[in-house]
């Protein structure tokens, strides 16, 4: 009688409920929530999970380039999510504080970053600017630029008067 499957492929496979309800672990060690879904093509192929966040927080789609690895405990990302960047403090170059991060610009769907929106100034006189990701020298528990406050402040003046 034929078999409908190889044994030994089926005995080392994934099943969907090995996947769903795990933990999901970006590059950084960081936990980001739980699958809540597995994605599909018609021809049975996963093209991507999408991730329950949490309580009043908005559930996040992850295609499966940025899957690393998927463990008996939990699932691996192979990226840092750009929302994570939200609420992080921002310092210039001399170590003075600029802002904090309130919205981040990515290249269409992707986690390419192209700007982060960081309040800066003082309550009641706070005003938002774009820094393009290229003036951020490194990432970490805060943001740190490769320029001077002084120097963001002048190329945003000129990006505004281009604009007029």
């Amino acid at each position: 009688m034929p078999t409908l499957f190889d044994s030994e492929v089926i005995a080392g496979s994934i099943t969907s409920d090995d996947i769903l309800g795990k933990e999901v672990i970006d590059n950084e060690g960081e936990f980001i929530g739980v699958v809540e879904k597995l994605h599909l093509t018609p021809s049975v192929e996963v093209v991507g999970i999408t991730i329950d966040r949490g309580f009043l927080k908005r559930e996040m789609t992850v295609g499966k380039g940025y899957i690393e690895r998927v463990t008996p405990y939990a699932l691996f990302l192979n990226i840092r999510p750009a929302f994570l960047l939200k609420g992080m403090l921002v310092y210039d170059s001399d170590g003075g504080r600029v802002g904090r991060v309130t919205d981040i610009a990515l290249e269409g769907k992707s986690n390419n970053i192209q700007s982060l929106v960081v309040n800066v100034g003082k309550r009641g006189s706070r005003k938002k600017i774009a820094i393009a990701i290229g003036s951020v020298s490194s990432i970490a528990q805060n943001i740190l630029l490769n320029k001077k406050k002084s120097e963001l402040e002048t190329s945003v003046q000129k990006e505004l008067a281009a604009q007029a």
